[in-house]
């Protein structure tokens, strides 16, 4: 596989048509995994697993009926779980500030206007 980091793979395939995919657990929590892990099961069988300390393993295996490049598959897997770690990171960043202006723009505006007397 020619995707290097540090020249070492980031995909491995472990057996054939088995691939693997090992995460910091540092840098991706476990939601986040789960939620982009369960995007790809209509195209592969997955298993998830701690395989050594601070790390997830996640392995892959193509549906039979499913014909895609296990490449391009893991690399798109890869950008999801980021993905998910961001919507979480942004979540606990700004989720009550969010929450707040949703619930200022939703009160009846008496009730704003009482706020604004007091």
């Amino acid at each position: 596989m020619d995707d290097t980091q540090n020249g070492q793979s980031f995909i491995i395939e472990t057996e054939p048509g088995v691939f693997f995919v090992k995460l910091k657990k540092a840098v991706y929590e476990q939601e986040a995994v789960m939620q982009a892990s369960y995007k790809f099961t209509n195209a592969c069988f997955i298993k998830i697993d701690a395989v050594e300390e601070g790390y997830v393993g996640i392995w892959f295996k193509a549906k039979p009926q499913v014909n895609i490049d296990p490449n391009l598959l893991l690399c798109e897997y890869c950008n999801e779980v980021l993905d998910q770690q961001v919507r979480l990171d942004l979540e606990k960043r700004y989720g009550k500030l969010r929450d707040t202006i949703y619930q200022f723009a939703f009160v009846p505006i008496k009730d704003r206007m009482d706020d604004l007397d007091e």
